[in-house]
């Protein structure tokens, strides 16, 4: 009975875990739409007398989380699919490496949304620097 529980915990841990990870595809789909949108943001709003320095130094950031975003993605996939094992097998020998993927993935996660969040703030704290205020044009 004891064996039984254990299996149920287990069992129920796993899942859980499953879900969480699937649920960081959801949000790397969100950063991908964010870095979309600064792109767009760039490419259509930032005035044609923008320093190209200035352009290139977003348009670098940017170009560096997309490729961070699809690794990472890439790598989540995997960790899911190294996972699906454990959840059909609970008598499957755990190996230890499997949270160390798990930690290191939810911190490059983490890390990509502060990245993220940091090149918004930037972006538009520069736009906002270059653009007039809308009661000034009139």
């Amino acid at each position: 009975m004891n064996n039984s529980l254990y299996d149920t915990v287990l069992e129920t841990e796993l899942q859980e875990l499953y879900i969480q990870v699937n649920h960081w595809l959801q949000d790397i789909s969100f950063l991908e739409s964010e870095t979309l949108f600064f792109r767009k943001g760039i490419d259509c709003y930032l005035p044609e007398a923008t320093p190209p320095a200035d352009v290139s130094r977003f348009v670098l950031k940017i170009d560096n989380q997309e490729k961070r975003l699809e690794w990472l993605k890439n790598k989540i996939s995997e960790f899911l699919v190294s996972l699906q094992p454990y959840i059909s097998d609970l008598k499957k020998e755990m190996d230890l490496r499997l949270l160390e993927q798990y930690n290191n993935l939810q911190i490059e996660l983490q890390e990509l949304f502060a990245d993220v969040r940091s090149t918004k703030k930037d972006l538009f704290h520069y736009t906002k620097s270059i653009v007039p205020p809308a009661n000034a044009i009139l």
